[in-house]
């Protein structure tokens, strides 16, 4: 019988201790914030040239964003080649990620139906970059045009879309 009371009792000292906890908790505060960026906007400012070419058996003319020039296949490529631009306006410092075509555009002959294909865009800087202090930026895109053996001769023309969004 006296175990039987020394259990109660501890039991019942035990029991008291844990309801003494329970009603020990604590609150604590957290905030929370939130910054709302400018909308983006992104414009064109310069055309993707490709200057003139001499098809003679047909290759590839390559116009880099970071301006250089290559060619493959017997053409003659000449004049005025330079990468497409584009100004980006947007939230002062913010990173922007570019995004390109994924599949080649077409650039087609004006006043007929002939094509040449663009594609291999790349853009630079690459990928991501960051606006400036008053929330400006600028970006440049290249690509590679596919001239076909014997093409047709005039003035091909065609477009591209590009987008910003914030990172």
């Amino acid at each position: 019988m006296r175990n039987s009371l020394r259990f109660a009792v501890v039991g019942a000292i035990a029991a008291a201790s844990f309801a003494g906890s329970a009603q020990a908790a604590t609150t604590a505060t957290g905030n929370a914030t939130a910054e709302v960026l400018s909308s983006l906007t992104v414009t064109s400012t310069a055309d993707l040239l490709f200057g003139q070419i001499a098809a003679n058996t047909g290759g590839t003319v390559t116009v880099n964003a970071d301006a250089t020039v290559a060619s493959s296949g017997t053409l003659i490529a000449t004049g005025s080649r330079s990468p497409a631009a584009f100004n980006v306006a947007g939230s002062p410092n913010a990173m922007v990620l570019v995004s390109l075509p994924t599949t080649p555009v077409n650039l087609t002959r004006s006043g007929g139906t002939e094509t040449m294909s663009l594609g291999g865009f790349n853009t630079n800087p690459g990928g991501a970059f960051q606006l400036d202090g008053t929330g400006n930026g600028l970006f440049h895109v290249g690509g590679t045009l596919t001239v076909g053996n014997a093409q047709v001769a005039g003035a091909y023309a065609g477009s591209f879309q590009v987008s910003v969004e914030y990172q």
